[in-house]
């Protein structure tokens, strides 16, 4: 027999100060503590004092045992950096509702990014017009010409989201970020500068939505793992490659494919980029500029906006998993709708996983099988057990073909 009471919901709030949401979770989270002990369930809890759940919850984050704090989450609107952005939504347990910079048009940060912007778009609709003609609308054109402008833009480029954390997790986003602060302020190099004074900002609204208490801390002594050098001031960059079972990818990506990769919760991305130098690894190029003269240009372009770190730039990107979580990205990555980029290196994942067959166990050697044709990678609307709802403008024959 299975029974179920529901205790807490979410709710959308009008006006609360962080003092009072602050006591409100932490009494929570006092109560939820008691199911440990309670003898009858959480009835007995319910008519508790207020004052005995609100000990139980200082005596429980004092001991360590945090994770009843993790209960109630806290849904905020987030007004950032690009950048502070890929860092928050790198936390595993986050829930993010990001505004798209693919469907969108983004705001640039100075005036020659903007010009670049928009001379990209334009160059992009008329290559996207002339290797394609009529095939796509002005309204799809146009979009897909902003997706692969938007590389010109800095990875500091304003952005909004609705972010939802649990309430333990965000003393520990203001620990790491506070830690990831003093660590910057002793490295070179104009983007460590920069997040330098971004995290500073975070700290400050972050702190204000929990009334600035700082109930209790990270007791692990961890850190944005998504970015080693700039949270511990260490290169992480050694893993060696290995695919089967659990694997290890090594790839060079732009900061917007790295934007996209980390939404798959299941699988652990990090990059290696000092932030001393600009284009340190190069930068991206559209596969739709595809005449010498037209890279050539695009590349000075988005070099000469190197200093405000373009999100067309190259990172070294570690990512590591279980086959199966690989299985499910390529349900989402291998596909015509997709970010070209991100299906081009998902593309050479299932290549290298193909190539490396033998050390998968028999039931991911079927998995394999389901999302390959032939032993070659295969856009998702092949796969046996997928169906497609959204349908796009390439189909199977022509999803990994495509130049755009």
């Amino acid at each position: 027999m299975v029974k179920i009471n529901t205790l807490a919901a979410s709710q959308e709030l009008e006006q609360v100060s962080p003092e009072t949401l602050n006591h409100e979770l932490t009494f929570l989270s006092g109560k939820y503590a008691g199911t440990c002990y309670a003898a009858e369930g959480y009835e007995t809890i319910r008519t508790q004092p207020v004052e005995k759940a609100m000990k139980r919850a200082a005596n429980t984050a004092v001991s360590g045992h945090h994770s009843v704090f993790q209960h109630s989450m806290v849904t905020m609107e987030v007004q950032c950096p690009k950048i502070i952005a890929m860092l928050l939504n790198s936390i595993g347990v986050s829930n993010t509702s990001e505004k798209s910079a693919r469907y969108t048009k983004m705001r640039p940060e100075t005036e020659r990014e903007g010009e670049l912007y928009e001379k990209w778009h334009t160059i992009l609709a008329e290559q996207i017009r002339e290797v394609y003609g009529e095939r796509f609308t002005d309204r799809e054109r146009d979009k897909l010409a902003y997706e692969n402008a938007r590389y010109m833009l800095s990875v500091f480029c304003p952005t909004s989201m609705v972010y939802s954390l649990p309430f333990r997790n965000i003393f520990y986003v203001l620990d790491w970020a506070g830690k990831m602060r003093r660590n910057l302020l002793e490295q070179k190099g104009g983007f460590n500068e920069r997040l330098a004074s971004e995290l500073q900002h975070l700290l400050e609204a972050l702190s204000a939505v929990v009334g600035k208490q700082e109930n209790f801390h990270d007791n692990k002594n961890e850190s944005f793992r998504f970015m080693p050098v700039q949270a511990t001031g260490q290169l992480d960059d050694d893993n060696q490659e290995y695919y089967g079972d659990v694997y290890t990818a090594k790839f060079y990506a732009s900061f917007a494919q790295v934007a996209q990769e980390q939404r798959h919760r299941t699988l652990r991305v990090k990059i290696n980029f000092s932030g001393k130098e600009p284009g340190e690894y190069g930068y991206y190029v559209p596969e739709i500029l595809q005449e010498e003269t037209l890279r050539k240009q695009w590349l000075e372009d988005i070099s000469s906006v190197g200093e405000q770190y373009p999100q067309g730039m190259l990172v070294s990107v570690t990512e590591q998993g279980l086959f199966e979580d690989f299985v499910m990205k390529c349900k989402e990555r291998m596909c015509g709708r997709a970010q070209l980029e991100i299906m081009r290196i998902t593309e050479g994942l299932v290549e290298r996983f193909v190539q490396n067959s033998q050390n998968l166990s028999q039931a991911n050697q079927k998995r394999l099988a389901s999302i390959t044709e032939n032993d070659k990678p295969c856009a998702r609307c092949g796969y046996t057990d997928f169906t497609c709802a959204e349908g796009c403008k390439w189909g199977l024959k022509e999803a990994l073909c495509r130049k755009i």
